[in-house]
Formats: structure tokens, sequence, C-alpha cells
């Protein structure tokens, strides 16, 4: 018989920025809560991955107390920018974001418990803990109600729900990747090369004043493109990415460049597979220093300050749940009785299976059904972050933090409400949870 870890109101599988938003939110909510995590530290892709800015706007909730906070110890920036699709709001420096998260967990009194894989799940139609595989041997945990932010849906595969994986016609999903940081860049001269070169760009956010400091930078430089420097590396025989564009992101530092330029095609899901994408981006990532300093202005003197520790992957399961939110939906600005947050995060797809990327904006936003949250033909479990119930299209744009976020929240909230009514997520329904939404200022519609 397996050995007891505990026995808690809610618990949370990955501390992603997803899983730490629900976690917060549940022990707001007095929940006594433990956030699980397989690896060794908190925010995943936002903290070990350098997904330093969220592709859509963050104006309330947990996460916007998260950026303000960083803002306020100088790791951030709040202030509303303008990309070609849209709006989006606060860029953070990641270990500022890191340390804040760290803070506002130890606040809400969440447990947190680290380098515990999830192997199996207690309990039959209705989900009551996990086994877990920890340093000391294999443990249980008993929650009353449970949420999977694993981002890869593995709670609730092992529970048996049934998923969706990719492009339904290639099967395809989203590329992996990972960011790299450069330090000593002259940003000036990027933004030069930026400004006197549109017809590269796919997206472009730059200072409204040229400005020779590269202080006036921090936080305030982002584009996707550089498309003929791309094809004269190529015809040199040095452009080994198979990818037709790069991203540059200015960061805290002055000079400091986050870059996403890596891309690996492959199911996350696959342990081998997986295994090569860690490798071989990271080689990616070392060709990409040389790439740089040949090519782009302003990277002549640059060095490489690490890659980001946490690999970047964008798609593997969808599970069903009692609502599948379409592309139609999101496309159309859909409004829901039960919504339980408005997103305004843009369908950001990098091409499955090839070389190209796009984003396109949502105008006014859409809403988030709680149904989609709720697994089908399972109780006790809550979905929060990117493997919710939606199709393919809409994917491209819950995916995305904002909408990550508001989900864990909610679902952080839903978890709290049912433990402490000894009900079930289903049968609690969405009306309680909005009721704390809305006193948390959070829109619905």
């Amino acid at each position: 018989m397996l050995d007891l870890f505990g026995h808690y109101d809610v618990a949370v599988v990955g501390a992603g920025v997803t899983g730490v938003t629900a976690a917060i939110s549940a022990g707001r909510e007095g929940a006594r809560t433990l956030l699980v995590e397989g690896t060794g530290f908190v925010g995943g892709n936002v903290t070990a991955g350098r997904l330093t800015k969220p592709t859509g706007d963050i104006d309330a909730g947990i996460f916007w107390e998260l950026m303000s906070r960083a803002a306020d110890l100088g790791g951030a920036d709040v202030s509303v920018q303008h990309a070609g699709w849209g709006e989006y709001r606060g860029i953070f420096d990641p270990e500022t974001m890191l340390r804040v998260m760290l803070e506002m967990l130890e606040s809400a009194g969440v447990e947190i418990l680290l380098h515990a894989q999830v192997t199996d799940v207690i309990g039959g139609a209705r989900v009551n803990g996990a086994e877990l595989l920890v340093k000391s041997g294999r443990k249980i945990i008993l929650a009353d109600a449970l949420i999977d932010a694993s981002g890869d849906g593995d709670l609730a595969a092992l529970s048996g729900a049934s998923f969706s994986l990719g492009d339904p016609q290639r099967g395809h999903v989203q590329p992996m990747s990972c960011y790299l940081r450069l330090l000593n860049v002259e940003t000036p001269v990027l933004a030069r090369y930026i400004r006197e070169n549109p017809q590269e760009f796919k997206s472009v956010v730059l200072p409204p004043v040229p400005s020779d400091n590269r202080e006036d930078y921090v936080f305030r430089l982002l584009a996707s493109g550089f498309t003929s420097l791309i094809e004269k590396a190529r015809t040199d025989g040095n452009w080994a990415f198979p990818k037709n564009y790069l991203t540059v992101k200015t960061g805290l530092l002055p000079g400091e460049i986050n870059l996403n330029i890596t891309r690996f095609q492959g199911n996350g899901l696959d342990e081998r597979v997986l295994s090569r994408a860690e490798i071989e981006l990271r080689k990616q990532a070392y060709e990409a220093v040389d790439f740089c300093k040949r090519y782009l202005p302003g990277f002549e003197s640059s060095a490489l300050l690490d890659v980001a520790p946490k690999l970047g992957v964008r798609e593997t399961r969808r599970i069903t749940g009692d609502y599948v939110l379409t592309g139609d939906d999101v496309k159309s600005g859909r409004r829901f009785e039960d919504s339980v947050g408005f997103a305004r995060a843009p369908i950001d797809v990098h091409e499955p299976g090839g070389q190209g990327g796009g984003i396109v904006g949502v105008a006014d936003g859409y809403g988030v059904p709680y149904r989609c949250l709720l697994p089908t033909n399972v109780e006790g479990l809550l979905m929060a972050g990117r493997c919710i119930s939606v199709d393919e299209i809409a994917f491209g744009s819950t995916r995305n933090i904002p909408t990550c976020v508001l989900t864990g929240e909610a679902a952080g909230i839903a978890a709290a409400l049912a433990a402490r009514s000894k009900t079930t997520p289903r049968a609690l329904g969405a009306g309680p949870v909005q009721d704390v939404l809305r006193r948390r200022g959070i829109a619905l519609t």
C-alpha cells in the first residue's frame, strides 16, 4: 500500500503560469491547496521558458497582480503596446516574475511540491486523488477537487478523459521551440534597421521616438521578420532553422534581446521525440548566436547569456469537455451564459509541419465557457490552461497566457467552492464561480 502524502481541499497538477494562478486563486478562497510540479521550478514557460510577453491584453485578476508587483520591483512594464494584430500589456523579467510568484503562493498559503511526477489517478468515475513518484518513492495525495494545469492534460488523460491532438486532417501539432537571451546588443542600431526596412516585418513594436540610448528600448522593442537577412543567410548556407522568420524582444537589461528562432516538429507526448527536441533545439540555439553575429545589425559584439532551461511545447492534448470552444466562436466574439472570463488573445499559430506562422486578432474578444473546464464523463476534476476543451483553431488563441491565466483563476475558485460545498465542480455550476470572479473585478462578457 502506498503512503499518503497528504489530504487537501484542492490539488493543482502543474506549476506553470496556469497552475500558479489556479493555486493562488484556490488558496485565497480558503482552500488547503497543494501545487504539484514535475520539475524543480515554478512558473513554467513564463519563468524557465523565458516567455516574457503575454500575447494579448491582461488588465485584471491574479496575473495582473503578478505583473503589477513585478513592475513595482522594476522588473516589468505594464503599459499598453500596439502590435499589428492588436494590443498587449505586461512585459516582464522572468526572474522577477518568479520571485513574485513565490511570494504570492506563500501569502495564499499554498504548499508547493516539486520534483513530483503524477503516475496515476485515485478513484474511478470520480477522481479524488493522484499517485506520485517522488524522491523517496511512490506516494498518494487525496483531494476534494483537482485541477489539471499540466499543459499536456496528463491528469485528465490518466482519468480516462477523451482528447484531440493537433490538426485532425494531418495530425500535425504546432512545433516546439526554446528561447535564448543575448546581451550587449546595440538595440539603437537594430531599431534603425527595423524602421528603415518595414517590408521585412509582419509585427513591429518600437518606441515612438528614435533614440541612440539602449536604455530607451528596454521592454519596448519587438519585431518578427528579417526576411531579407534570412534569405541571404540561406543563400550563404548559414540558415539551419526550419522557419522563415525570427522574433526579437528586448528585456530588462539595456542591450538584452530575447530571441525566438528555433523550431522542432514533433509530438511532445512521445518521450523519444521530446528528448531529441531538447537536444536539437539547443544545438539550433548555439547556431543562432553565430547567425546573429554575422547577419543581424547591432549583434556584432553580442554574447549568449542563456538558453531557456524549459522547452517550449506549444501543443499536445486538448481534453474533450462538456463544450468544445470552436474557431467560429472565437472569431465571431461569441458570448456565453456560463462564461468565466473574457479573452482577447489573438489566434497565434506557428505552422504545424511548416516554416511559417501568423497572428490574427479576435476583435472585441470572446467568452470562455465554464463547460470547457469540465472533462466529459469525469467528476472531481477541472482543466485549466492549454489543455481545455477547444478545437484546433480556437486553440491558437486559448493557448496564450491571457486565456490560460483566466481559466486558471476560474478553476481555482471552482475547485475551492466545490471542496467547501462537498460537491463536484460540475454539480457546483458556473454561477457561484462567476459571483467570485465579478467580485474580483474580472470581466465575463
